[in-house]
């Protein structure tokens, strides 16, 4: 996969060369979903395993699920029908969510109040191929593919607060990731005038980012003092957890990943970004 989106890329950037009949930029805005993966896999057992092991749950982690999305692009048409695109843009995904719970530890009742903060944000820059066609007069449907390279940033926080024991404690990790994806849909663009355009494009984009390192830290207040443990090579791991029954995890470890005997099917974890893109905005050919 990687060698054939390189090869496209190569291609495509060589088409951009040739001298153009016509060019077009597009600027648009929109939403955009993605499929989460490992990391959405993990929230759900989080959730399942918290309600399974504690007296009572309030609330709940949420997933990350969806976003705004910005993007500008530059056409070359080549001639009234095919063109290729270079353009970028932005978008961001992220939720807060809150779990408070009461259980007993060692035959002490407490209470927890558990926050995550998650974001993935991205800076898409891709290679478009497009194929215009015209079913009315003033309407033209626009094909279009083709690569993507994604630098990708997640972040989470995990701030939380036992009262009984008077302890607090923050997990933070934050990770920086360039990832290669391809992309394709269908577009409409309704023209105001031989240089104006209204424009609306659906499309889905396949990306995954794996191997998530970056740093980590745990910050612990209680009444005998703080402490703070930090590494720089800590990697976003996925695992199964037995406490009863299965449940899936997402947590942060160093290369060697979560162990002991509860522990099974540890690996590093991915965030599939994949997902349906819907936008709308104008264009302007000259």
């Amino acid at each position: 996969m990687r060698k054939l989106i390189l090869s496209l890329s190569f291609l495509l950037i060589a088409a951009v060369l040739v001298y153009p009949q016509r060019v077009s930029f597009k600027l648009m805005g929109g939403l955009t979903w993605i499929n989460g993966d490992d990391y959405n896999k993990g929230i759900v057992g989080q959730n399942q395993y918290i309600k399974a092991t504690t007296i009572s749950m309030s609330g709940a982690y949420e997933k990350l699920s969806s976003g705004l999305k910005f993007q500008a692009e530059v056409i070359n048409y080549l001639n009234p029908r095919m063109g290729i695109g270079l353009g970028g843009g932005y978008f961001r995904t992220s939720n807060e969510s809150k779990v408070t719970s009461h259980g007993m530890l060692v035959d002490v009742p407490y209470d927890n109040e558990s926050t995550y903060n998650s974001k993935v944000s991205v800076i898409p820059f891709f290679l478009n191929f497009h194929y215009l066609a015209r079913p009315a007069p003033k309407l033209k449907l626009d094909l279009f593919g083709g690569p993507t390279f994604n630098i990708v940033q997640f972040n989470f926080q995990n701030p939380s607060i036992t009262p009984t024991f008077s302890t607090t404690e923050t997990v933070a990790f934050t990770a920086s990731i360039a990832a290669l994806g391809l992309q394709g849909g269908l577009g409409l663009n309704f023209e105001i005038t031989p240089n104006i355009a209204l424009v609306a494009d659906g499309y889905f984009r396949y990306t995954k980012v794996s191997n998530i390192k970056g740093n980590w830290s745990d910050i612990v207040s209680s009444p005998t003092g703080t402490t703070l443990i930090s590494n720089a090579e800590y990697y976003l791991w996925y695992y199964d957890y037995a406490d009863g029954g299965s449940y899936s995890q997402i947590g942060f470890y160093d290369k060697n990943g979560p162990t002991g005997s509860s522990v099974s099917g540890a690996r590093k974890a991915d965030i599939n970004l994949s997902g349906i893109v819907i936008l709308a905005g104008i264009k302007l050919s000259i």
